[in-house]
């Protein structure tokens, strides 16, 4: 694998849609690029309530790093009283987050979903 120059994540990219935060990603999820992204992940579940819909449509690769990156960011939701939804299209990606003996659980989303008004 070659190293990328184009970052993984862009924080500028990140927007709102309804109550949700979107987090475009694209390229590699990797181990090269894991490291930044849990920390940037992290700013974004460290808050009450964190609600991210990280999109995954444009990402090529992701290996167990990724994983365990996206793993972390629903955790750190979660135990905040949050969620994480993923936005994937891709069919090898997809294949593996629906892997039954993974068990990941993500909640998987083919399309962008409806806004949720804010609350």
């Amino acid at each position: 694998m070659e190293e990328s120059s184009t970052p993984v994540f862009a924080p500028d990219h990140t927007h709102t849609h309804g109550d949700c935060t979107v987090v475009p990603l694209r390229g590699e999820i990797d181990l090269l690029t894991a490291p930044d992204l849990t920390r940037f992940l992290d700013s974004l579940t460290a808050g009450r309530h964190p609600d991210l819909l990280i999109d995954l449509r444009q990402v090529e690769f992701l290996d167990g790093s990724g994983i365990t990156t996206l793993v972390r960011a629903r955790s750190r939701a979660v135990a905040r009283e949050g969620r994480v939804r993923l936005l994937c299209t891709h069919p090898p990606l997809l294949r593996v987050l629906r892997l039954p003996e993974l068990r990941l659980d993500f909640d998987v989303l083919e399309h962008m979903p409806a806004p949720e008004p804010a609350t």
